[in-house]
């Protein structure tokens, strides 16, 4: 049979620079999430240092424990002492991030000419010709081969994977599609190659590769009839393979693991919970205890990650299981760890997967189309048997090639929608490049830019230990720690580069009090600046400078009387974990006292919950420059470390002698506390700013509109005896299951409140409360109090509620209810409606439903949980 043509034609063009679209998109973003100090020595920093030593003639040597050790501890990786010498051309930890991207890219390539090769290869030789020239059915099969690259592109999973900093596992993936295409072409030397190139980028890979080998013995001895060659060389591979496995997994790991944990197996055998924490055990589970395997593959999560993997392709890779088949080891390895990273498909050990997901659908389309094909050649070859020369058959044959002609487009051209269809809604669902629902990009200021300047000091040579966050910044050589690792003996750290700003592995406090017993020893300062810190052994300077401070502190004049005032607050937020930094920043005046007037902020809920105070975990601005040390003029920014905090939240300032109003525009008066700041999560979970809403009439409508929830609204007037206190509500109608918060915002007019009566809030089942939230009205519970509205036409009121964690899901519509009213507590005699209709108005009912199912920053931190959308 003739060899399809591989010619670079306007689609091969079109894929080229769809990949590198690709990887400029993607390279960018990884890029910046370096920039943006995102990366962290686990695991960029150390894979980056076994790859540097690699390059150096050190396999893989590694000194992130704080001692010279290897990365085999952990996995065995050969290739990356293959691509080491990318190093020699650039050396930079960049490269190995722009080489990631580039080799996922990439693998959209034999992706296609597979996908080509089974397009192209799916009418018998002896049909084609036989009625029409079949050229124009090739014509058709480009385009459905670049709109499945182009789904390849387009995969979510493939997308985190390249943005979670680096590994090697996603290496993998155009060499699995090399192998699949090579043994279609019959290149059995590229084959083998590329399967033991797969068995070498790490030890669980070497299971794909031995099914790899089964796949290439079986395709070219059975399917293609080459003879006991190809299988001879697939079923040593598969052999060889197999081997590889059971001596890097079960001989190599375990004799390097002792050295760093003590135990001589590998520890990520401990990742199956139920299952086992050893091979035997989970093999063994399989047959001893099948249900519990079910039980955990049917999880809710679970059959969730399959989805993801199979609708990139529009569900085609169904057709081709034999493909998945050998997806097997890695696939069920990821689908019942205990470990979420491995079964939500938003880190890297997804990556490996998808190549087969991706060549399944290739079969997958081949077959379909296949079908198609033979339909029309069967329906055209049946008038064969008519006399020659009858006027039926000649009529027949026209119009069998004139159906088939106008078929074979409409057929394409729906296959190729159905496959886009499906590829562009995965991504937009879940793509993390830009349109997708998961685009995060990482923002780079000054401060992260700052860096360059401080690891432009450090020696080529030097021993260096660093903060998390930088490690990665100062891997590319021999020595390189995590604070405080590096500065005991047998370790030789010479310099240590911290950024106090950001999460440490240490609290802020104990990262201040090693930096002075170094300072009081042998260390001195190098440089500082906006809270990084270079030191260096030997140095003279025992004495942080100024610049140091300039994270926390901006010299300026004098403004005003107070003695210290709260200018501003505001949130930076990460929505993919859903961590938010709070900064406040102050103005100190004269006469300040810090031991009367220290700046105290406080997070709650609407519920009235405390969140997080300064004292709960000191920001490291207070720890490094405390208000002792503060002066008249100074503007001092307070940033939290990273929170997870609830869907909704507001910033509370104490009122004291010493604190002038909060914010401009912000109430002031009687009250205790007043609201600084208000946040809130949007249906798609993005922080959004809310306090700006509350000034008018109307708020709560237009609180939803920005939430883009949808709202039901009451309206009730009260005979108080001062006159009629009007209240407008809104329930939003948000899901609800057991434990879930329930809010509601009430807008009561006029803004005088009567003395002597509270609001009542209840949720009620079957006319029992459930739950209940009684009192004033206030913004957010203890934020303001009613005459701190006394000059407006309005009180705001956020009340939140809770259902119980008792509470069945699904029960019956109308069952629950939200009531409000108003009563006099010291009576408990309630008032009665204007229009004589009782003395209490319910808003609403709502349905309760079952919880929703984690997703990633969930699953991996419960606390980011009570702001999942």
């Amino acid at each position: 049979m003739r060899r399809p043509r591989l010619a670079i034609d306007g689609y091969g063009v079109a894929l080229a620079a769809l990949i590198l679209i690709y990887a400029a998109v993607f390279g960018r973003l990884a890029l910046a999430q370096h920039a943006g100090m995102r990366t962290h020595k686990a695991d960029l920093g150390q894979i980056a240092q076994a790859v540097w030593n690699s390059s150096r003639g050190r396999f893989v040597e590694t000194t992130d424990n704080g001692f010279i050790a290897t990365r085999m501890t952990d996995h065995v990786e050969p290739i990356l002492a293959l691509i080491s010498p990318v190093l020699w051309l650039w050396e930079d930890v960049r490269a190995l991030l722009l080489l990631q991207v580039a080799a996922v890219a990439v693998g959209a390539w034999p992706l296609y000419v597979l996908a080509l090769r089974l397009l192209d290869d799916t009418l018998p030789p002896a049909a084609r010709g036989r009625i029409w020239q079949w050229e124009p059915l090739r014509q058709l099969t480009r385009p459905l081969a670049l709109t499945l690259a182009a789904a390849y592109l387009l995969t979510p999973q493939l997308q985190s994977a390249v943005l979670t900093e680096f590994h090697a596992a996603p290496l993998a993936v155009p060499l699995i599609l090399w192998v699949l295409w090579a043994v279609e072409a019959r290149r059995w030397g590229q084959a083998a190659a590329a399967v033991i190139l797969v068995a070498a980028v790490k030890e669980e890979m070497a299971l794909l590769a031995a099914g790899l080998g089964v796949w290439m013995a079986w395709r070219g001895a059975w399917v293609q009839r080459r003879g006991l060659g190809p299988a001879l060389l697939g079923g040593g591979l598969a052999l060889a393979s197999l081997a590889w496995f059971y001596v890097a997994t079960f001989v190599i790991v375990p004799a390097h693991a002792v050295q760093v944990y003590g135990v001589a197996e590998s520890g990520y055998f401990r990742r199956y919970g139920a299952l086992g924490d050893s091979p035997v055990d989970i093999v063994r589970s399989f047959w001893a205890r099948p249900r519990l395997v079910w039980a955990v593959a049917t999880e809710p999560a679970r059959p969730a990650y399959l989805r993801g993997l199979l609708a990139p392709y529009g569900f085609l890779s169904l057709l081709a299981p034999e493909l998945l088949l050998l997806s097997a080891p890695v696939l069920l390895a990821n689908l019942l760890s205990a470990y979420p990273a491995q079964y939500y498909g938003d880190f890297h050990y997804s990556a490996p997967v998808v190549a087969y997901f991706a060549a399944a659908a290739a079969f997958g389309l081949a077959r379909l189309w296949r079908v198609a094909a033979g339909r029309l050649n069967r329906t055209s070859g049946s008038f064969q048997h008519l006399p020659a020369a009858s006027s039926l058959t000649m009529a027949a044959v026209a119009l069998t090639r004139n159906s088939a002609t106008a078929l074979r487009p409409l057929g394409a051209l729906a296959l190729g929608l159905w496959i886009a269809g499906w590829a562009v809604g995965s991504y937009v669902a879940a793509g993390r490049g830009p349109g997708g629902a998961a685009y995060d990009p990482t923002p780079v200021d000054a401060h992260h830019r700052l860096l360059a300047r401080f690891t432009a000091q450090l020696p080529r040579d030097a021993a260096v230990t660093a903060t998390a966050a930088v490690h990665p910044h100062v891997s590319l050589r021999r020595f390189a720690y995590q604070f405080p690792l590096g500065l005991e003996p047998p370790a030789a750290a010479e310099w240590a580069l911290l950024d106090v700003t950001t999460a440490t592995d240490m609290a802020p406090g104990d990262v201040r009090t090693r930096v002075e017993a170094m300072l009081a020893g042998g260390w001195g300062v190098v440089d500082a600046a906006d809270g990084f810190l270079l030191l260096h052994k030997g140095a003279a300077a025992k004495t942080i400078p100024e610049a140091f401070y300039s994270f926390v502190r901006s010299p300026g004049p004098v403004e005003g009387e107070s003695p210290l005032r709260l200018a501003a607050v505001t949130a930076r937020d990460w929505p993919r974990w859903r961590q938010t930094q709070v900064t406040s920043e102050w103005r100190v005046g004269r006469g300040f006292d810090p031991t009367t007037m220290a700046p105290q902020m406080t997070l709650r809920d609407p519920a009235g919950n405390t969140l997080y105070r300064f004292a709960d975990a000191t920001p490291p601005a207070l720890v490094w420059l405390p208000p002792a040390q503060w002066q008249p003029g100074d503007r001092i920014r307070i940033t939290t470390l990273p929170l997870y905090l609830p869907r909704a939240w507001g910033a509370v300032v104490e009122i004291t002698p010493g604190l002038a109003q909060p914010v401009a525009g912000a109430p002031a008066g009687t009250a205790q506390t007043a609201l600084a700041a208000l946040y809130g999560r949007d249906r798609a979970g993005d922080l959004m700013r809310l306090d700006g809403l509350i000034d008018q009439r109307g708020w709560g409508a237009r609180l939803g509109a920005a939430l883009g929830v949808p709202v039901t609204a009451a309206h009730a007037e009260f005979m108080n005896p001062e006159g009629h206190l009007a209240v407008t509500a809104w329930l939003p109608q948000t899901p609800l299951w057991p434990g879930a918060p329930l809010d509601l915002w009430l807008d009561w007019q006029p803004a005088a409140w009567p003395d002597g009566l509270a609001a009542f809030v209840h949720l009620r089942q079957d006319g029992e409360n459930q739950d209940q939230q009684d009192g004033t009205p206030r913004l957010v519970v203890g934020y303001t109090t009613p005459a701190d509205f006394a000059d407006r036409d309005h009180l705001p009121d956020w009340r939140q509620l809770r259902v119980p964690e008792t509470a069945q899901p699904g029960e019956r519509p109308g069952e629950w209810s939200v009531v409000i009213g108003l009563y006099d507590p010291a009576t408990g005699a309630r008032v009665p409606q204007a229009d004589g209709s009782g003395d209490e108005r319910v808003v609403g009912t709502v349905e309760i439903g079952p919880p929703p199912v984690p997703d990633q920053a969930c699953a991996l931190a419960p606390a980011a949980c009570a702001a999942q959308p």
